[in-house]
């Protein structure tokens, strides 16, 4: 589910970035943080998993 949601913001925030120049570089950022965010909440669940 999780990672529907961010597929979604990532290809609506890159779509709106090739659309509008003027605020391509605020689109990115938001893509940057998306992509980072759900590293990073995969991160914690493939360490808790090798533990077990």
């Amino acid at each position: 589910m999780l990672a529907t949601v961010m597929l979604i913001t990532v290809i609506g925030s890159l779509t709106l970035a090739v659309i509008d120049e003027k605020s391509r570089s605020q689109f990115l950022d938001l893509t940057k943080f998306a992509i980072s965010t759900y590293i990073e909440l995969l991160i914690p669940r493939s360490k808790s998993n090798d533990r077990n």
